[in-house]
């Protein structure tokens, strides 16, 4: 805090020093122009855990910038008695006051002002800006839709306050909505969903915790997917019938989206967000019969879900299931279907596809969720398939039979001695 109010300081000096009647051709030299603003701005915008009065400071200075840029407009020779260099706001500019807003910890007003910047800095690149280029691109979004998110973070690990979760997790993805209108109204938008668009979405429902993450996490991932085989020319819709925007958007084509593509830590975040839903919207102390069918009934439709996303993992030319999937669908298994033998013969169904999968070339197991390295302990044995620690953990914990256990892990053991050496 103390650097950044130094740099303020000495901004605010060398105008004072202009202002004071210094040498003509001193102050010619030292004028504070565009690039010296944003230099202020970045130190400002760039604090750790900033505060909202950083992003205040950060405000006030775009306003002088501002206030300068309309007293040149005009043709007026002097600000305040000053002659000073160009100075006009630029998106750069922008981003600065919209990073200070979203490092702004300890206060819920940092994505909504950060959001409020980003649809008025839309309005002035629609409006005409005098010459700047100020048009806002992916990354303005970005930064206003991550805000969201973290705040949605926050607020599930009880670190932050004000509204529910799930308001932060709706305006991320309304926010995802207008990217995509942006690209399809516009063929040179420069404003186009790529795959870090969408994983912040994804992140942000799966944060909220909320009844409806699985089914909006499953329709954020399903339009990742689609906007992949747009701009790969492949038609995802297997005769579903669309509505106009989504002929008109596929018609578009590459037109719609950036660089997009799934990988299997998307496909997996799904499948982990359905695997710990079992709680979420349900009142356990209802247990009457009516009410058993009904959790059981919003259990199934969770599970159809990470079963779908299995599925198309399956099925994709560009990602490839790993341990973390396989882990997940059986901790799915055990916490979203009734404990029945048709449960333990699901669960032995997927170890086995498990072991029978070829995880990719050169990518080892996946660590476990929050880690930043894989433990030798963790990695899956030469000729597992995707079978590694955690996914037999999940497997002993699913079969409460040891003879089904016993079974299931010498089937393993017999095809991975066979398979020794063709990974």
């Amino acid at each position: 805090m103390h650097m950044q109010r130094m740099h303020e300081q000495r901004q605010l000096q060398m105008v004072a020093e202009d202002y004071n009647g210094h040498s003509e051709q001193h102050s010619s030299g030292i004028q504070p122009d565009t690039r010296v603003f944003n230099l202020v701005l970045k130190a400002w915008s760039k604090i750790h855990w900033g505060t909202k009065a950083s992003a205040i400071r950060a405000m006030r200075i775009l306003d002088l910038m501002q206030e300068l840029h309309h007293t040149q407009s005009i043709n007026a020779p002097e600000w305040q008695g000053m002659v000073l260099s160009k100075v006009q706001p630029n998106l750069q500019t922008y981003k600065l006051v919209l990073h200070a807003w979203a490092h702004a910890a300890h206060t819920t007003e940092g994505p909504d002002r950060a959001e409020e910047i980003l649809r008025h800095l839309l309005s002035l690149s629609k409006a005409g800006n005098l010459g700047a280029e100020i048009a806002p691109d992916a990354e303005c979004f970005h930064i206003a839709m991550k805000a969201h998110a973290e705040s949605v973070r926050k607020r599930r690990k009880g670190d932050g306050y004000g509204s529910a979760p799930v308001e932060g997790a709706r305006k991320v993805g309304v926010l995802l909505d207008w990217m995509e209108l942006l690209a399809l109204r516009t063929a040179t938008s420069r404003v186009r969903p790529c795959t870090e668009s969408y994983r912040i979405a994804l992140s942000a429902w799966v944060w909220s915790h909320h009844v409806d993450a699985p089914k909006e996490a499953e329709g954020i991932l399903f339009r990742m997917i689609r906007a992949c085989d747009a701009n790969n020319g492949v038609d995802s819709n297997d005769g579903v019938v669309v509505d106009d925007t989504t002929t008109a958007a596929k018609a578009a084509g590459r037109a719609i989206s950036g660089p997009v593509r799934p990988e299997t830590r998307d496909f997996n975040t799904l499948i982990h967000c359905c695997s710990f839903a079992r709680k979420v919207g349900t009142d356990a102390s209802e247990e009457d019969d009516d009410s058993l069918l009904q959790r059981q009934v919003a259990h199934r439709v969770i599970f159809d879900i990470a079963e779908g996303a299995l599925n198309a993992l399956l099925a994709s030319e560009y990602a490839r299931p790993d341990s973390a999937t396989f882990s997940g669908m059986i901790r799915a298994c055990v916490n979203l279907l009734p404990n029945t033998e048709d449960r333990d013969d699901r669960v032995i169904e997927l170890f086995r596809l498990a072991y029978c999968t070829v995880p990719s070339s050169g990518a080892p197991s996946s660590p476990r969720m929050g880690s930043s390295t894989t433990s030798e302990r963790m990695r899956a044995p030469p000729g597992a398939g995707c079978v590694d620690a955690n996914v037999l953990r999940q497997l002993r914990h699913a079969l409460p039979s040891t003879e089904d256990y016993i079974r299931v892990r010498e089937e393993f053991e017999k095809h991975r001695r066979r398979h020794v050496g063709e990974e």
